[in-house]
């Protein structure tokens, strides 16, 4: 019992942490703190800094993945209660395959199994930021929104990868006459779609005849309307999961007040009885 005790508390305590659970919260709490160091860490490398914050920033690093190695460790270990439909190697198989698993894996593994085309591993630790996604709620409701509307998100990507195909197939054929060396191929032309519809044009690459610069024009205003579609998509995620919070904050009040009227009311009836009986 003491054991499975141990383990349930060490589940809530990795879990995202619930109202009122402190030791969890402090847990978030913590973890955040050493992703952010970590990562700022990344930043302050690039500079020339005293020796002595370069040691601690180098023990630090090993004490994370100390840490995080354990945590991952811990949840394996607790996967039962994670997936409690499943047998217990079975639920840790299947935490295992998982993406937060899979990210876990590929922070620390590198650290303990050297890889031959990483000449530096501290590289990976951006791969500690998306770990952050387990302790922040606003995150969690982002990905929430995501996975809630994928096929939606998946679609409008889907119709933008064929719009830049086709707008890159025209521009070669547009361009490719009066400029063969720029547009040598329609890859050319899709990495001028691609730089058009992202808003990241580095003006490396440009038409110069007319069908081509009307294509271009037509490009970019048709670049606004496509980002925007994912984007609504996201921010309307995000107003239906507001509101269903909302929805879920009022029934446990009424439910809360309902409770209460009906112990007021077997105190009244109590207090009835014993008067009738007297």
């Amino acid at each position: 019992m003491l054991y499975q005790t141990i383990k349930k508390r060490t589940y809530e305590i990795l879990d995202k942490a619930r109202t009122g659970d402190v030791g969890s919260r402090i847990f978030d709490l913590a973890m955040m703190t050493m992703i952010i160091i970590n990562i700022l860490a990344i930043f302050l490398e690039t500079f020339e800094i005293p020796h002595s914050l370069h040691l601690f920033l180098d023990n630090f690093e090993i004490f994370s993945v100390i840490v995080f190695t354990v945590e991952y460790i811990l949840r394996l270990w607790v996967a039962p209660y994670q997936y409690p439909d499943l047998p217990p190697w079975r639920a840790r198989i299947k935490y295992f395959f998982t993406f937060m698993a899979i990210v876990d894996l590929l922070a620390i593994f590198p650290f303990y199994v050297p890889l031959p085309f990483f000449d530096d591993l501290r590289i990976l630790r951006v791969f500690w930021l998306i770990k952050a996604n387990r302790h922040l709620t606003s995150l969690q409701k982002i990905g929430k929104v995501i996975k809630a509307k994928r096929s939606e998100l998946l679609s409008s990507l889907f119709v933008l990868f064929i719009m830049m195909l086709v707008c890159s197939v025209l521009m070669f054929r547009f361009e490719n006459k009066a400029q063969p060396g720029i547009f040598h191929t329609a890859l050319d032309g899709l990495w001028y779609a691609i730089s058009i519809f992202s808003f990241a044009w580095l003006g490396d690459i440009w038409p110069i005849t007319i069908p081509g610069r009307i294509l271009g024009g037509f490009m970019a205003i048709l670049g606004m309307a496509v980002v925007a579609v994912p984007t609504g998509i996201i921010s309307s995620g995000l107003f239906e999961d507001a509101q269903e919070e909302a929805k879920e904050a009022e029934a446990k009040e009424t439910f809360k007040l309902l409770k209460q009227m009906k112990k007021d009311l077997d105190e009244i009836k109590k207090k009835m009885g014993n008067e009738e009986k007297k």
